[in-house]
């Protein structure tokens, strides 16, 4: 696979400041990927079925997937919505974009 764009793993964490309020602290991981805007009509369906809005898809190495739940990709945020094997070595990740 022949990588040509780059996005962001967003992982969060919860922690207690000096005062004992939880506080979110996000850790931005860039890697490489290969983006495609919009998915397959099928995955779109599925996706909606389950009562999400699927509109992007990236592939990544698997090696890089740690289970985070948001994607960055040109300032978008994506929740991931579902991941699978690709391939012996890259995981593809259906996102929803999220909505502010």
């Amino acid at each position: 696979m022949n990588v040509s764009d780059v996005c962001y793993l967003i992982d969060t964490t919860y922690s207690k400041d000096a005062e004992g309020y939880e506080t979110k602290v996000e850790t931005r991981k860039q890697r490489f990927c290969n983006w495609t805007e919009g998915v397959s009509q099928n995955e779109f369906y599925l996706s909606h079925k389950a009562g999400f809005e699927a509109s992007a898809s990236v592939m990544i190495f698997a090696a890089d997937y740690n289970k985070e739940k948001v994607v960055e990709f040109n300032g978008v945020r994506y929740n991931v919505i579902r991941m699978f094997h690709r391939e012996t070595d890259y995981v593809t990740l259906i996102l929803e974009e999220v909505v502010r």
